[in-house]
């Protein structure tokens, strides 16, 4: 797991960063109507890209070739490895996640952000989850455990490949302890992390899930891109 916090790159950075993505990705990146959703894409990006490079050494940054699944998730097409991947990003904050030998997904969610959480769990979640939103005593309390139990819900969509098209209401998080469970009997390791105003939150398919979370600063990643053509 890493992730980095968007609002201590610097203006002098970003060309950096950019120049780690892709024709497709640099395209996608322009699209983009606001400059904060632009800065988080291209950072979740290039943090993937230098986070992978880190991890499979002899291949560059901008090497890595993606593909998507039909649900909008991304696997690595070349260089051909083991390793699962999923990215996320909102503005001020972009996390990715890389596993060996298993689906692992990852979420991040600012819960600063005005929400009627209690009005999109009783929709949107198990009833079992809902009423944990409801039971806080204020709407400033139900919008954080909203976002507490949204965050691990969409890492586990995305580990598990299907992204919303799985249902929010398919499968039940817990808390405190932090836990899955489903109806179709498949097994998650979930951990989540607070950093700020942030919720960070990964999911990976199996037992016996141990995750690391680091903070990345964007000379590391810089440094290591440049490592590739000294």
């Amino acid at each position: 797991m890493f992730f980095i916090d968007v609002a201590n790159i610097v203006d002098d950075e970003w060309p950096k960063l950019a120049a780690l993505l892709d024709e497709a990705e640099t395209a996608r990146a322009a699209r983009f109507a606001f400059e904060s959703d632009r800065d988080a894409y291209v950072a979740a990006h290039a943090l993937l890209r230098a986070s992978l490079s880190g991890r499979a050494k002899g291949t560059a940054p901008a090497a890595w070739q993606f593909g998507v699944t039909p649900h909008g998730k991304p696997f690595l097409l070349s260089p051909l490895t083991s390793l699962d991947v999923s990215l996320s990003h909102t503005r001020g904050m972009a996390a990715v996640a890389i596993a060996s030998g298993r689906d692992v997904g990852v979420d991040v969610e600012s819960f600063l952000r005005p929400r009627d959480a209690l009005k999109v769990a009783e929709r949107f979640f198990a009833p079992e989850e809902a009423a944990v939103v409801r039971a806080q005593s204020d709407p400033e309390s139900q919008s954080e455990v909203f976002f507490a139990i949204w965050t691990l819900k969409e890492a586990v969509l995305k580990a598990d490949g299907r992204g919303l098209a799985g249902g929010l209401d398919s499968f039940v998080v817990n808390l405190s302890p932090l836990a899955v469970s489903s109806d179709s009997g498949d097994s998650y390791g979930v951990e989540q992390w607070r950093r700020a105003g942030f919720f960070i939150a990964a999911a990976a398919r199996g037992d016996d899930v141990n995750f690391r979370i680091e903070e990345t600063h964007v000379p590391a990643l810089i440094q290591a891109a440049d490592s590739f053509e000294a």
